[in-house]
């Protein structure tokens, strides 16, 4: 009898297993493609945007370029120029934008929606100073290697002062890198992940999402605290910045190199709305996990492009550099 029992509920496991390997078709209605244009415009560089063809979620593969498109930079209501297809879906022009500019562009291919954009070309902020605190270097040395191979650990806190400009809300990012320079000639630029607790990274942000060690992820952040005023910004390296000096402990054969300079670069990004809003959610949609996606609203990803999807933004860059020994 029991063997009886058994066989009736493995043949229920096995139908409820078969079951659930059935493929499910989807039934909803597909979206229409649409064109996806994206583009960084910035002063001192010619106007590039790429065109590609937006694809269905279900589907494989990578996303389809578009090189058979009429697109065309519009400045205060008159047309510039066409820009012109160099492959792989991208468009350039030969306009450099000035700070200032207001920007227009469209584009049109056949089988598609027409689609158009517009950004303003953000003026940059100048930084005023930018000052090391509790700067400190270490040397470590491998014990069979040569007393002139070493590694190099630099830690250091950062106040970096600018000036925001009135009337307008402004939107900003910081990047800090180290740059090294060798007696041979070669130079490497690492870029500094750094942490903060300043406020200006919380307030008005609330997009804003916290890491593991609860320490902000975002390097994004507006005006809303210092607007039309000077303000001394605070921030740190998470770890320190670590470099090796001389022969290569794993290749020890390879004739090493002397360092004679360094530096800290400090950027700091003027962003317009458009580029601060598409970084801004797209950071919110990445920094939320499988089970908080679940169980919120999904983020939707801004765009401002009319008739299609995608990003047109632009930014500008001050930079500010402190020679080290």
């Amino acid at each position: 009898m029991k063997s009886k029992y058994f066989l009736y509920i493995a043949l229920i496991v096995a139908a409820f297993l078969s079951a659930c390997e059935k493929e499910i078709k989807f039934s909803g209605d597909e979206v229409k493609t649409q064109l996806v244009l994206n583009g960084l415009l910035t002063p001192d560089s010619t106007v590039k945007i790429n065109l590609t063809e937006s694809r269905f979620f279900l589907d494989d593969g990578l996303l389809k370029n578009i090189d058979n498109a009429t697109v065309t930079l519009w400045k205060d209501g008159s047309k510039i120029e066409n820009l012109s297809n160099i492959g792989e879906g991208n468009y350039v022009g030969t306009t450099i934008p000035e700070a200032g500019d207001n920007l227009r562009i469209t584009a049109s291919c056949e089988g598609f929606n027409p689609v158009d954009c517009s950004t303003g070309i953000v003026k940059p902020t100048p930084i005023i100073s930018a000052d090391t605190v509790n700067f400190k270097e270490e040397k470590g040395y491998y014990s069979d290697i040569d007393s002139s191979s070493y590694y190099l650990m630099t830690n250091f806190d950062l106040n970096i002062t600018f000036k925001d400009p009135v009337v307008i809300s402004n939107y900003y990012t910081i990047n800090i890198y180290m740059k090294y320079y060798f007696s041979n000639g070669d130079s490497l630029v690492l870029l500094v992940d750094y942490d903060s607790d300043d406020l200006v990274f919380q307030k008005g942000n609330d997009l804003n999402f916290l890491g593991n060690d609860n320490t902000i992820i975002s390097t994004l952040f507006n005006d809303e605290l210092f607007e039309g005023k000077e303000y001394k910004l605070k921030i740190k390296p998470k770890y320190p910045v670590g470099i090796y000096i001389g022969k290569n402990p794993y290749y020890p054969d390879e004739e090493g190199s002397e360092l004679i300079h360094s530096e800290i670069s400090v950027e700091l990004q003027s962003l317009s709305y458009e580029y601060y809003m598409y970084l801004k959610t797209r950071e919110a949609k990445s920094n939320m996990s499988g089970f908080e996606e679940s169980f919120s609203e999904p983020v939707q990803i801004y765009t401002n492009i009319n008739g299609g999807i995608g990003i047109l933004g632009s930014y500008s860059s001050s930079v500010f550099t402190i020679s080290l020994k």
